[in-house]
């Protein structure tokens, strides 16, 4: 199972340029056969208003392991925010 290493994502809010963290929760994780294994299909979504100007910042982070315990590919959908770090680094491998 893929999780973040720290739940909280830092974010630029893209109105007032005003930095936050939004705490990214686990929505769901599917499955799917391929040739080495599962491919694994993590899902995390975090939203919050900034406290500056009121603007709504929401993150949608997909993460794809394949082989097991390998990220294949990260798909980050940002809405009203940038983020700061680099994504790949801040997932960690749990069991």
């Amino acid at each position: 199972m893929i999780a973040f290493k720290n739940s909280s994502v830092r974010v630029r809010c893209l109105e007032c340029k005003e930095e936050h963290f939004i705490e990214m929760k686990h929505l769901g994780t599917d499955k799917q056969q391929r040739n080495f294994g599962y491919e694994y299909e993590h899902i995390f979504r975090g939203e919050m208003k900034c406290s500056h100007c009121g603007d709504n910042m929401r993150l949608l982070t997909t993460v794809f392991e394949y082989p097991k315990e390998i990220i294949n590919y990260v798909d980050v959908g940002d809405e009203g925010c940038l983020i700061m770090d680099d994504i790949k680094t801040l997932f960690d491998f749990t069991k």
